[in-house]
């Protein structure tokens, strides 16, 4: 038997995926655009990369029950996927054996007889997996889930009960494709007609905002005119009620997807806002810059800089009415996105992050003026990276001069589920919905000049 077309691209990209450290998106779709794989295919194949990347360690777990000694890489591969096939798939066992056994066959024929009767021991156990009761037992939970159990901890502890099991029965699902309409690279009406083989829909926060029918895997390069971008994470852009005029400090202005948001948003309103687009790396400064020259972006100045020293910036260009800092964290709201991070990421990460986010948010609250705001975003869930950094930058000497400003109708409708009783948002991934982020805004209350001569 040869091994099917979805299955091969699925395995060449584990492999590089694992041997590269790298994140699947970028792996998956340079495979995917070289096989030339149909519709179907492609769905199979983000399933499979994406499954197999989510569960790897409950895989890992019960390969190990059955198998003695060192697994070659490239052999365990193999049997990652067939197992995943095997519990979280609805293959039929003998097809999912059989093509191992013929991937295995193909990189190492004498290993062939190993991968079948490992797999069908594996088979055996699937009957009772996730070997426990899920509703009320953690660990099996974990398994079910495909979360390492730290992960289900903390997600059950600062989500609730209900929320943290909706999110946790999205473990081993493809995250949706939203995109996000550029209207400066090219006419959103033009885009809409490029698109609509994707069966785009209108989704929240706003009219730029496109849920599409298909796989992101399954897109090629984004064309001018739409680029990917989860839909919670366009809420930041919006809590920044940018206009003309306004100024603007973005930290962390990375790729330049919340950039475009921000600019496009404030055009909307009547005019550019004047914005300061600030990262620490010199190459994603030149990036961004040569994609703002492209789309013909206006009124942004992308600038290389420590954004835990704004002396300078805030010297020559401020002080801004708007700083949004878009906090480096754990990433724990976008597993689905990029699933093998959950195996990646240490049990102290969240703490770990939550100290340099609080000093960066002292330092973006220093950038602005009188009633200016600071919006705090992360792709977070941890209560450590979000509500607990907003609590101790308020209860220390920073943050004494602001208050939350509750996002209030910012929040669609469809979404007044994720505001938080304090007016925050926080969402968290639900079947068929966005990924988990976080959004406060942080208003300067007093009428003294700050200490930076603002």
């Amino acid at each position: 038997m040869t091994v099917a077309a979805a299955r091969r691209v699925a395995l060449k990209a584990l492999g590089r995926i694992r041997r590269d450290a790298a994140f699947s998106g970028p792996v998956l779709a340079a495979e995917i655009s070289r096989a030339e794989l149909s519709p179907e295919d492609v769905a199979l194949a983000t399933r499979l990369t994406y499954g197999v990347l989510a569960a790897q360690g409950v895989l890992d777990d019960v390969i190990g029950r059955h198998s003695h000694g060192q697994l070659e890489p490239l052999v365990r591969d193999a049997l990652r996927l067939a197992a995943f096939e095997i519990l979280f798939g609805r293959t039929p066992v003998y097809a999912v054996v059989d093509q191992a056994v013929s991937a295995v066959r193909r990189v190492r024929p004498q290993a062939a007889g190993l991968a079948n009767a490992v797999l069908r021991r594996v088979a055996a156990d699937a009957e009772e997996f996730p070997w426990g009761d899920p509703t009320t037992e953690l660990d099996a939970l974990s398994r079910a889930a495909a979360h390492p159990r730290w992960i289900v901890d903390l997600v059950l502890r600062d989500l609730g009960e209900a929320r943290g099991r909706e999110m946790l029965g999205t473990g081993i699902d493809a995250a949706p494709t939203y995109v996000r309409l550029d209207p400066f690279a090219e006419k959103p009406a033009t885009t809409l007609e490029t698109l609509e083989a994707a069966r785009p829909q209108p989704s929240p926060p706003d009219i730029d905002c496109l849920r599409l029918g298909t796989p992101a895997a399954a897109l090629r390069r984004p064309a001018p005119g739409w680029f990917p971008m989860d839909a919670a994470a366009q809420m930041a852009p919006a809590a920044c009620r940018t206009g003309p005029g306004v100024r603007l400090l973005e930290i962390g202005a990375g790729r330049g997807n919340k950039t475009v948001c921000l600019q496009s948003i404030a055009l909307r309103r009547g005019g550019p806002a004047d914005i300061v687009a600030l990262d620490v790396h010199d190459a994603k400064t030149s990036q961004l810059r040569d994609r703002l020259a492209t789309s013909r972006v206006p009124g942004v100045r992308a600038v290389t800089g420590d954004a835990l020293d704004l002396a300078e910036i805030i010297r020559t260009q401020g002080p801004f009415d708007v700083a949004l800092l878009d906090a480096p964290c754990s990433g724990l709201g976008t597993l689905r996105r990029y699933p093998e991070k959950r195996w990646r990421l240490s049990p102290d990460t969240p703490e770990r992050m939550s100290a340099l986010q609080l000093s960066l948010l002292v330092a973006a609250a220093s950038s602005v003026g009188t009633h200016g705001r600071v919006v705090y975003s992360t792709c977070s869930v941890a209560r450590l990276e979000n509500d607990d950094v907003v609590d101790a930058f308020l209860e220390g000497e920073t943050g004494v001069d602001f208050e939350i400003e509750p996002l209030g109708e910012l929040v669609p409708a469809e979404w007044s589920h994720f505001t938080t009783r304090r007016g925050c948002f926080q969402s968290w991934p639900t079947a068929g919905g966005p990924d988990g982020h976080y959004v406060a805004v942080l208003r300067r209350t007093d009428m003294r000049e700050t200490a930076t001569g603002c």
